[in-house]
């Protein structure tokens, strides 16, 4: 189904300004409906050689000054002879393939051709590709390829780049790690820790100063501790004793004590 009728002004392959109309596609694929969000759904282009011009409607007759047929889907006009119209394809016969980020859309029962390709019916394959960087309503169409030369399945192939055949970007989740949940509950107790301390200090003790601090001298301490901690259980060298002894009452030699009897009483 269509909806959201508008009118866009556009430049379309690079050749001339045209008035093209904005729609909303809903295409239906076997039991799966798949929503396009393509705004332009009636192009002209014209081949390299700027031999034919080419009227291609998607989810609309190509409706065009030439035709007034309603299930005309492309048609071909031959720019130097405005008579000599072709139609491509038909919205009646219509095939849709669909890829990860691609479309083929087919219309098939154009008219016949005269003498090569076993006289059988014209048709059109659009190819839709997906490219991000082209937004919805600035899509551009190229005539790539008209296969003649064959005995049969010949056809005419157009090209299309688009964001709304891409894929929808899948949400990507965050999942913390058990160690950046530890960190987070670390210094989220540490900063409660801090603010409830402060507060018993300031409001309760009516502290003033340093002493505000939760626990203040043993924070003071905490480095020494840690230094004392340290040297008790990497210190791997036992403590040397001292080379030499302090002068006591067992170092006295005899004679010093036979002198004593020379002190006075």
């Amino acid at each position: 189904m269509c909806e959201n009728e508008d009118v866009a002004h556009l430049r379309l392959n690079g050749y001339r300004n045209v008035n093209v109309r904005k729609r909303t596609l809903d295409l239906k694929i076997g039991n799966s409906a798949l929503h396009l969000r393509v705004q332009l759904h009636m192009y002209k282009a014209v081949d390299g050689l700027n031999k034919y011009e080419y009227t291609i409607g998607i989810c609309t007759p190509a409706m065009d000054t030439v035709t007034d047929g309603k299930d005309v889907a492309v048609v071909q006009v031959n720019v130097t002879n405005r008579s000599d119209i072709h139609i491509i394809g038909k919205l009646t016969n219509t095939k849709l393939i669909e890829g990860t980020d691609w479309l083929l859309l087919e219309y098939r029962d154009g008219d016949q051709y005269g003498h090569h390709c076993g006289t059988e019916n014209r048709r059109a394959t659009i190819m839709i590709t997906c490219d991000s960087s082209v937004k919805i309503g600035e899509e551009v169409v190229r005539v790539f390829e008209e296969e003649t030369d064959r005995n049969s399945e010949c056809y005419y192939l157009f090209e299309m780049a688009s964001s709304a055949v891409c894929p929808a970007s899948k949400l990507i989740t965050v999942s913390l790690s058990v160690g950046t949940i530890l960190v987070i509950v670390f210094f989220s107790v540490t900063a409660l820790y801090i603010i409830l301390g402060f507060i018993y200090n300031r409001f309760v003790l009516h502290a003033k100063g340093k002493d505000q601090i939760p626990n203040y001298e043993f924070w003071q301490d905490f480095g020494n501790l840690q230094a004392d901690g340290c040297d008790l259980i990497c210190r791997t060298r036992r403590r040397q004793e001292r080379s030499y002894k302090g002068v006591g009452d067992d170092q006295l030699t005899e004679e010093d004590e036979r002198d004593e009897h020379l002190l006075p009483m």
